[in-house]
C-alpha cells in the first residue's frame, strides 16, 4: 500500500514561502524523481554565482558539481530517508561555485510523493549557502583545540563558571586539569558544580561564598584561596582567580584560572621562617658583637689591676694573697680568650672579618704553636709530638691557620689523659681534582668523642658530652676554627672513637 502523502502547498502559498526563505538565503527546489527534472535550479545556481541554465536541470547535473568526496555521503542520506530510515534527508556538503571556489550547503528534503509500490516519485527540499557558519563553526572549533591544547600544559586549571538568576552555580568549561587539581573531573564538574563546593574546607566555605557575591555584586576581580580535600584524603591549598561578566538576562558568569598552591604556601613559609631566622641570628650577632667589645674594656682594668697587685714592691702580697690575684688573673685570661674567640665568631658571620692568603711554610708554624703550649702541656702531663716527613706550604692566613693549630692543639692537651700524646702530622696530599693540597692532622689519646655526637661538634656553644665536666671550656673555639678553615678554602673532618681519643684533620690549598 502506497505511504501517505504529504499535503501539497497550493501555488500561491508556495511562492510566498519561496520568497521569505530566498530573503534568508535559501532556496526551494523540487525533484520529480522518475523524469530527474529538478526545477528552480537557475536559483541555486544563482546562489553559486553561476549564469542561469547553465547546466541541465537535473539532479544529475547538480551532482556533478557537488564535492566528489561529499558525493557518496549525500546519496546515502537520500537512501536512508528513501528506505525510510531516517524521517527526512539532510546533508552538508560542497558544491563547487562559478569562480572555482567550494561552498558549503546544508541540504534538508522530503519525498511528497510516492508510486502505488512504494518507489519514490517526488521530492522537495531547501538548499542554504552556510560557508560562512561553517568557517566560523570550524574557527570555533579550531579555538576550541587550541585553548584545550594550551590547557593540558598549564599547571592549573581553566573554568567558566557561571551563577544564575537564582544564585545556582554551574561550570560551563573546565579543563583537564581539573582531575589533578580538584580529584574530580571535567564531566563530574559539569554535571554538578557543588561536587566541587561540597570539598571545600567547611571553615573556608562562607569565606569563599562572600568573597564570590562581593565580586557578583561590584563586578570586581575574584581571587580567593581556600582549603580542600581530594578524594585521596590529601588536604590541598587552591588559589583561584577569576574576572566576572554580567550576562543580558541576569547570570554572573565568571572566566578565571585555579591552581594547586600548596608547595608554594609551604616555600613561602619557609623563606618567612629562613627570614626571621637570619634576622634573629643577625641581631644576635649584633648583640653577641657590642657586647663583647663592652666586655673587653672592664675585664682589662682587672686585669691589669691584677697584675699592679702582684708588682707592688712597696705593699707587697702575702703567699696567700698572691695565690687569690693569680686565680683572678688565670679567670680573666680564660675569659678573654672566650670574649676574643666570640668576637672572631661574630665578625665571621658578619663577613668581616678580613684575610690574607699567602704562601705559609708549615713546619715552623707547626714549631712555634707547639713551643707556646708546651708549658700547658707539661702542667697536664701530656706529651707533644711533631711528624713531618716532607715541607709542605698552604696557601693561607698565616695569623688565622696559627690560631687554628692553638686551638686544635690546645684542645688536643686539655681534654687528653695523664701520660697521654698529642701528635701534630703535617704532609703533602694530592685532591680529588687532582690538584695539590697540604693536611694538618692533630690526633690526641684522650676520651674520644660518640658517634652520635661528631656531627654537632663545629656547633657554635655546644660542649657535648664535656658540657657538665671540670675542663674550662665554652664550646666556641671548634666553631671558630671551622669556619676560619672555610674561609681559607679548606675543610676540617674529625674521626673519634670512645676511650681511644680523636684525630682533627684541616686539609687546605697546597702553594704553587
Amino acid at each position: 500500500m502506497p505511504a501517505p502523502q504529504a499535503a501539497v502547498p497550493q501555488a500561491g502559498d508556495a511562492a510566498a514561502l519561496r520568497a521569505a526563505l530566498q530573503g534568508a538565503g535559501t532556496f526551494v527546489w523540487d525533484w520529480d524523481i522518475d523524469s530527474d527534472a529538478l526545477d528552480h535550479l537557475d536559483q541555486d545556481l544563482g546562489l553559486l554565482g553561476c549564469p542561469r541554465a547553465s547546466l541541465p536541470r537535473t539532479r544529475l547535473a547538480w551532482n556533478r558539481l557537488i564535492h566528489p568526496d561529499d558525493l557518496a555521503a549525500s546519496h546515502a542520506a537520500y537512501l536512508r530517508h528513501a528506505g525510510g530510515q531516517a524521517g527526512t534527508h539532510e546533508h552538508l556538503y560542497r558544491v563547487r561555485a562559478h569562480d572555482g571556489g567550494w561552498h558549503w550547503c546544508r541540504e534538508r528534503g522530503r519525498i511528497v510523493e510516492r508510486h502505488a509500490d512504494g518507489r519514490p516519485r517526488r521530492m522537495v527540499g531547501t538548499l542554504t549557502d552556510v560557508t560562512e557558519q561553517h568557517a566560523r563553526d570550524e574557527a570555533e572549533a579550531a579555538a576550541a583545540v587550541r585553548l584545550e591544547r594550551v590547557a593540558q600544559h598549564v599547571p592549573g586549571v581553566l573554568y567558566q563558571f557561571e551563577l544564575d538568576a537564582a544564585g545556582r552555580p554551574r561550570f560551563d568549561y573546565v579543563s583537564e586539569r581539573s582531575l589533578p587539581v580538584f580529584g574530580l573531573n571535567p564531566g563530574a564538574l559539569r554535571a554538578d558544580a557543588a561536587a566541587l563546593l561540597d570539598r571545600i574546607d567547611a571553615a573556608d566555605r562562607r569565606r569563599l561564598a562572600a568573597t564570590i557575591a562581593d565580586s557578583a555584586s561590584r563586578l570586581a576581580l575574584w581571587r580567593c584561596e581556600f582549603r580542600l580535600r581530594r578524594p585521596d584524603g590529601v588536604p590541598r591549598w587552591v588559589l583561584a582567580v577569576a574576572s566576572p561578566q554580567r550576562g543580558a538576562d541576569g547570570p554572573t558568569v565568571w572566566h578565571g584560572y585555579a591552581q594547586d598552591v600548596s608547595e608554594l604556601r609551604e616555600l613561602q613559609r619557609a623563606r618567612q621562617g629562613k627570614a626571621a631566622a637570619e634576622a634573629a641570628n643577625a641581631a644576635k650577632t649584633e648583640f653577641l658583637s657590642r657586647m663583647s667589645h663592652e666586655l673587653r674594656t672592664p675585664l682589662n682594668a682587672v686585669l691589669g689591676f691584677a697584675q699592679l697587685l702582684e708588682l707592688d714592691r712597696a705593699d707587697p702580697l702575702s703567699e696567700g694573697q698572691r695565690r687569690r690575684v693569680r686565680l683572678i688573673r688565670d679567670a680573666g685570661d680564660h675569659l678573654l680568650r672566650m670574649i676574643g674567640d666570640l668576637l672572631d665568631l661574630t665578625r665571621i658571620e658578619a663577613g668581616r672579618l678580613p684575610l690574607e692568603l699567602h704562601a705559609v711554610p708549615l713546619q715552623p708554624l707547626a714549631a712555634e704553636a707547639l713551643a707556646l703550649l708546651q708549658p700547658q702541656a707539661d702542667a697536664a702531663g701530656v706529651r707533644l709530638r711533631l711528624e713531618a716527613h716532607d715541607h709542605p706550604v698552604a696557601l693561607a692566613d698565616r695569623t688565622r691557620l696559627h690560631q687554628v693549630l692553638l686551638n686544635l692543639l690546645g684542645n688536643a692537651i686539655k681534654y687528653n689523659r695523664p701520660q697521654g700524646e698529642v701528635a701534630l702530622h703535617l704532609e703533602g696530599v694530592a685532591g680529588a681534582d687532582g690538584t695539590q693540597q697540604v693536611r694538618l692532622q692533630v690526633r690526641d689519646t684522650g676520651a674520644g668523642i660518640a658517634a652520635a655526637d661528631l656531627p654537632h661538634v663545629f656547633e657554635p656553644f655546644n660542649r657535648l658530652a664535656q658540657a657538665g665536666s671540670a675542663v674550662d671550656g665554652s664550646g666556641i673555639g671548634l666553631a671558630v676554627t671551622h669556619a676560619l678553615v672555610q674561609l681559607m678554602d679548606g675543610r676540617i673532618d674529625v674521626c673519634s672513637r670512645p676511650g681511644e681519643g680523636s684525630t682533627f684533620a684541616v686539609t687546605l690549598p697546597a702553594a704553587s
